[in-house]
């Protein structure tokens, strides 16, 4: 078992609170990719019954954060850089491609000035070098397109990628050539959308997904 240790907690909403804790600390770097995750010694950190915590791991493997096999070991997943080329980044361009085409016709200035917040605190903590605001901020920013047309599927696709990517994000930090000018990229792509250009946005969040992972890419 990893050096990390959970906090125990109260029997309430087990399951989803399990869930959150170990999700986060996957996501902060707490736990490593590759390390094992028992139920029994979960449990004793934890305070709760296997149940739960076994149903929590259901939930982190559907999100693709962790790997289970029957009767073998559950270990925190780990993203090749050929999975994330060949996989992840085509879903989530073809998600966010959709999106997009269907949003520009919903925003008007309000949306523009939403959009511009998570720019400005990108820009800060990439200035103050603090890469896991800088991701969410990141992410916020494409949700927010994502979400915009309140397309159902859609949305249901990117949530089943999204901890996907801000892990991906978060593990290949030393990718970043200079992250603070990362949010530099991004506004570039409001830009674009601000003159409701369809065509033109499109292009521009092409190229902005594909300069974001142009080290990554180079890899192949």
């Amino acid at each position: 078992m990893p050096s990390h240790r959970f906090n125990t907690h109260k029997p309430v909403s087990l399951r989803h609170v399990i869930a959150d804790d170990i999700r986060q600390a996957i996501i902060e770097g707490r736990l490593k990719s590759g390390e094992r995750l028992v139920e029994l010694e979960l449990s004793k950190q934890m305070g709760v019954s296997r149940g739960p915590i076994r149903e929590a791991l259901r939930v982190l493997e559907q999100e693709g954060l962790i790997h289970s096999h029957p009767y073998k070991e559950t270990v925190v997943a780990e993203f090749s850089a050929e999975e994330v080329v060949h996989v992840l980044i085509p879903i989530r361009l073809t998600v966010e491609l959709y999106a997009l085409r269907k949003a520009i016709p919903l925003m008007n200035e309000t949306d523009f000035n939403h959009m511009q917040t998570y720019i400005d605190e990108m820009r800060a903590s990439g200035k103050a070098g603090n890469i896991p605001k800088l991701v969410d901020y990141d992410l916020a920013f494409h949700e927010y397109i994502v979400r915009k047309p309140d397309l159902t599927n859609i949305t249901n696709m990117w949530s089943n990628i999204y901890n996907r990517i801000r892990l991906h994000f978060l593990m290949q930090d030393h990718l970043y050539e200079d992250i603070s000018t990362t949010w530099k990229q991004h506004q570039v792509l409001l830009d674009a959308i601000r003159t409701m250009d369809i065509e033109l946005s499109c292009a521009e969040l092409n190229k902005h997904i594909y300069d974001s992972n142009i080290a990554l890419l180079k890899q192949e």
